[in-house]
């Protein structure tokens, strides 16, 4: 008897404590006189977000806290201060930069990813991204257009079958397999063909990457503090044998590049990296070690394959679903293009193709909100951020804001005109951030973008069939549509 009830006692002592660890911050928001979501004692909001959707869930409390600059929300145990104010999003994301100069990580990661700049910080960062930077130069994008060309060749082969065998095609799919070609391309200098062949290595590896443990992934997003435990008992969120193949990988490229004399003579983005790592060598203290450039070899990866891929997946469905959309961007590409692939120089002047890219990020952004954390205690607008309070920018609700984009459900081009654009907050539109911590890959992923749907539209009319839905409908938790984007391709008459 005594022994269970000493059992009861400690089985209650760890419930009770396991309570108040998951609700000891969850009165923050009241002291500070900020509103917020009623909350779980487990999930904090989190459940919302379960029950609504993180779409549908963001969109519901920033028209709730309309009259607000500013909610508060718990992500489980995490108090998240929610900015709605666009003169505030520009002040933390510019202004106030030093203030919020870093994002916020869920988890630490291990070596050889750990020093990527998504991940790095404060002084760290800054350093990282001024010997990067230089790689993603106009002149050295331009370089990378040659690996983009090849491969939308061989994307055009793909569809030509399709049209051939008459295949319904899912363009979620498709991307995905054209990015990942383009990335391993323009990043390393390998041919891969992802569209011939899926289960290739270099494919499954990427793909491991960024479909991580779904159960270890759950835990960690309620108790990160758990990250490390998992990883010293062999269960790291990403995956260890994956993130060494490809560190692998860049170590024999870079070897087999030095002994052969091809250094510098490739033009991707590693061969640029080693440039910069050189360059920049020339200065004590400013080199790259070979763990930061395994991480940023790594980011280019998982930062430019996925995220391309919805915004070309999403793109060129809301093309196929509006005829006279698709009749203007024929029109553009046959003006500018005629039946040449899509030079650099020529991709720059794609204005209303730019325009639908724009659109098709607008409703469908890979990046469904921005963080930053709050560094040191800092007042914008006489609200108070204390030292790090995690700040969240929610983008999906922004781009989805009536007051900003009348029927903001419709896909329209022309909102992204120069004369609309002059009418709207220059915040109110942000899929690649904004201020000295936006997305660096930003202009190699809108040309390869370009390049790519102009290949298509020249040569090919996506249109409807049997397997397609529209409107789309979300998913719940990441910017996929839940019956996929399916049409077909008809070969252009001309």
């Amino acid at each position: 008897m005594i022994t269970l009830v000493l059992i009861g006692t400690v089985v209650l002592l760890a419930v009770f404590a396991f309570y108040k660890y998951m609700t000891a911050n969850h009165g923050v928001f009241k002291k500070m006189g900020i509103e917020h979501p009623p909350t779980s004692w487990f999930f904090g909001n989190f459940n919302l977000a379960i029950k609504y959707g993180v779409f549908e869930s963001q969109k519901i409390f920033y028209n709730k806290y309309k009259d607000k600059k500013v909610y508060g929300w718990y992500d489980s145990r995490r108090p998240v201060m929610v900015v709605r104010d666009l003169d505030m999003v520009k002040d933390i994301f510019v202004k106030n930069f030093s203030s919020f100069v870093d994002r916020y990580t869920l988890f630490d990661v291990d070596p050889p990813f750990r020093d990527n700049l998504l991940n790095l910080k404060g002084e760290h960062w800054k350093h990282v991204r001024n010997i990067v930077t230089p790689t993603f130069s106009s002149g050295r994008i331009k370089k990378m257009t040659s690996h983009i060309q090849k491969n939308a060749k061989v994307l055009l082969e793909n569809i030509q079958h399709f049209y051939e065998t008459g295949q319904e095609v899912e363009l979620r799919d498709l991307s995905s397999c054209f990015t990942l070609d383009v990335i391993a391309s323009t990043g390393f200098g390998l041919e891969i063909n992802t569209l011939k062949d899926p289960e290739n290595k270099f494919a499954a590896e990427a793909r491991k990457v960024i479909n991580p443990n779904p159960i270890l992934f759950t835990i960690i997003l309620f108790i990160p503090e758990l990250t490390k435990i998992f990883s010293n008992l062999g269960f790291p969120i990403l995956p260890q044998k994956s993130m060494v193949y490809f560190a692998q990988v860049v170590d024999q490229i870079i070897e087999e590049r030095k002994r052969d004399g091809l250094h510098g003579k490739v033009n991707d983005f590693l061969d640029l990296l080693m440039n910069a790592e050189t360059e920049a060598g020339h200065e004590e203290g400013r080199e790259l070690t070979r763990s930061e450039l395994h991480a940023q070899a790594l980011v280019f990866i998982f930062a430019g394959f996925d995220t391309t891929a919805t915004v070309l997946s999403f793109t060129l469905f809301f093309i196929a679903m509006n005829p006279e959309v698709l009749k203007k961007a024929q029109e553009e590409v046959d003006a500018k293009c005629g039946q040449e692939l899509p030079t650099y120089d020529v991709a720059q002047t794609l204005t209303y193709l730019d325009m639908c890219i724009n659109e098709a990020n607008r409703l469908a952004s890979p990046a469904i909100f921005i963080n930053r954390r709050c560094v040191q205690d800092a007042y914008i607008q006489d609200i108070y951020f204390p030292k790090d309070m995690i700040v969240l920018i929610p983008l999906y609700a922004i781009h989805c804001d009536p007051e900003i984009y009348p029927e903001p459900d419709k896909f329209d081009p022309e909102r992204f005109i120069s004369e609309n654009k002059a009418t709207r907050h220059p915040y109110a539109h942000l899929p690649f951030g904004q201020g000295p911590r936006n997305c660096i890959g930003m202009r190699l992923a809108l040309l390869e973008l370009k390049i790519v749907i102009a290949a298509i539209l020249q040569k090919f009319t996506p249109v409807p069939c049997s397997k397609t839905v529209y409107p789309i409908k979300l998913s719940k938790m990441q910017p996929r549509a839940q019956d996929g984007l399916w049409v077909k391709f008809e070969q252009r008459r001309k």
